[in-house]
């Protein structure tokens, strides 16, 4: 159901505050609990997913014939279930079985609807003008059989809109991976909480608009190692600055970088901290930037790097400090880089050229960095390039399993990480990991990560810990893109002067406003191919 007054690009209003992200064996524990603990019969789960399923159905495609592509196991008893109902609502309803064997026939309550055999299928297809693809569940994680891949191809091909049960058939339910063939879903309603996978490409690009549903299922005890950074989350974390606050209370902020003929990167990073609320910023550069810091960031105080009292006296001065814009990796540098993790007791955000030169370091020593700063808290903040050179492997390897990479290199230092990807995971020192649901073409260009640091500097300043001063910078930084951005064109320079809007709007929040669902994701944008197929 689309609420009328709030368009795709606004459903991150609506999220839950708590919205966990389960893989395809932590869910199928919590739906085991929820049965064997008698907190809900498993009749009741699957009678309020397929309901769920047919509100949502009847809500975005309300006219025409509706195709129901049943599969062996609980997703094709969901799709029945929803097919059910509309039929009961007066739709015309097809159902089609695309598995080895008929799901329970006792979730169709009596009706005598027929189930063709999969011979049936190009027929409904013809007719139908809605696809439900009930043909796989959270179980998959090889290619498709082949009777079930030709399945597959043939609804991509097909003129229908195609709506998932729980999650495009064919894609791995927890890396997002799609090893065959798999549904291209305009609208997926997925049951109980968002998958891990179904956030991450290439799996994510073939799930369109994302729908996640209540459907019953008690609070998971242990909960998930993943959730998802919303927007009612973070506004929490920010709370609200009271009217009698002073700038130190906002947090003092020393940023770390500007190399000669870098002060772009460094200026980017202090307009971001500033606009983003830090207190007071002061800007460590090379004295060849001091009246380029000084016109681009009149707010920010400069000292000069090469002046070691001055230096000493940022540094104890700072609630936080960032380190890595446009630094240069040179001797000097290192030493800089050094003395900074090496002395002072307050939080440090690591990026870029901090981030090169402790990988230089692993690669010197053949290994993963060890603890960075064991008596501080230290925010890594690497794509997957650094990534791959910290940890002497490839960006293919790191984008094929972005979390575990994630969690390795914050187990390794000690230090909580920010892998930053579409979706960026944060994980902290021991395994939990939390994940952006905010995603846009506009991250995609030169000085953003300057940006994020800077957020991220200044929400560490305010006294966040490392992992919610990213979820808190991941979030600001990604509504101010999404709001007042081009996708294609926007320039990093755009961001910093968004950010205080993007901070308004999450006094603005509506969750519980769409009835039944915790967490909306528009489709992402997906290269034209001529068909669906694919």
């Amino acid at each position: 159901m689309r609420i009328p007054a709030l368009p795709p690009s606004d459903w991150w209003r609506c999220a839950a505050r708590e919205v966990w992200l389960p893989t395809a064996a932590e869910m199928a524990e919590i739906d085991r609990v929820a049965v064997e603990s008698a907190a809900i019969p498993e009749r009741a789960l699957i009678e309020n997913a397929g309901r769920a399923l047919a509100h949502h159905v009847h809500e975005r495609f309300p006219t025409g014939r509706v195709a129901v592509l049943a599969g062996s196991g609980h997703n094709g008893a969901d799709a029945l279930v929803a097919g059910r109902t509309l039929s009961a609502w007066g739709r015309s309803v097809g159902f089609v079985r695309c598995g080895s064997r008929s799901p329970d026939p006792d979730v169709l309550a009596g009706w005598r609807l027929a189930l063709d055999p999969p011979e049936a299928l190009d027929r409904e297809l013809a007719a139908a003008d809605t696809v439900i693809d009930g043909i796989f569940g959270t179980g998959l994680t090889t290619a498709p059989r082949p009777a079930q891949a030709k399945m597959i191809e043939r609804v991509n091909a097909a003129r229908a809109a195609v709506v998932s049960a729980d999650g495009p058939s064919g894609v791995d339910f927890t890396t997002g991976r799609v090893p065959g063939a798999a549904i291209r879903a305009d609208l997926t309603v997925t049951f109980g909480w968002p998958k891990t996978g179904l956030l991450s490409f290439p799996a994510r690009a073939r799930v369109g608009d994302l729908i996640s549903v209540e459907i019953g299922f008690p609070p998971p005890e242990p909960p998930p190692s993943a959730r998802a950074v919303t927007a009612a989350w973070v506004a929490g974390l920010l709370g609200v600055r009271p009217a009698d606050g002073h700038k130190g209370d906002a947090g003092y902020l020393a940023i770390v970088g500007g190399e000669r003929g870098m002060a772009g990167a460094v200026v980017l990073a202090a307009r971001a901290a500033i606009r983003a609320g830090a207190g007071i910023v002061r800007v460590v550069s090379a004295p060849e930037n001091r009246k380029i810091v000084q016109t681009g960031v009149p707010e920010a105080v400069f000292v000069d790097w090469s002046a070691s009292e001055a230096v000493q006296s940022a540094l104890n001065w700072a609630g936080a400090v960032a380190v890595g814009p446009g630094l240069g990796t040179g001797p000097a540098r290192v030493g800089l880089i050094r003395r900074v993790l090496e002395e002072g007791a307050v939080p440090l955000v690591l990026d870029a050229d901090a981030l090169n030169v402790l990988s230089a370091e692993a690669a010197e020593a053949a290994d993963a960095p060890g603890p960075l700063a064991p008596l501080r808290s230290v925010l890594l903040t690497p794509h997957p390039g650094e990534m791959a050179r910290l940890l002497g492997t490839s960006v293919g390897e790191v984008r094929g399993d972005a979390p575990a990479a994630a969690r390795r290199l914050a187990d390794a230092t000690r230090a909580t990480v920010l892998l930053k990807g579409a979706p960026t995971w944060v994980a902290r020192p021991g395994g939990e990991l939390r994940a952006t649901t905010l995603v846009s073409p506009a991250f995609a260009s030169g000085g953003m990560g300057d940006v994020l640091t800077g957020v991220c500097g200044a929400c560490l300043a305010s006294g966040l810990g490392p992992a919610d001063a990213a979820s808190a910078a991941l979030t600001l930084t990604g509504l101010a893109i999404l709001r007042d951005v081009d996708e294609i064109g926007g320039s990093a320079a755009d961001v910093p002067d968004a950010l205080p809007g993007a901070r308004r709007a999450l006094g603005r929040l509506r969750p519980g406003a769409w009835p039944g669902v915790n967490l909306a994701l528009p489709a992402v944008p997906v290269a034209a191919t001529g068909d669906r197929a694919g």
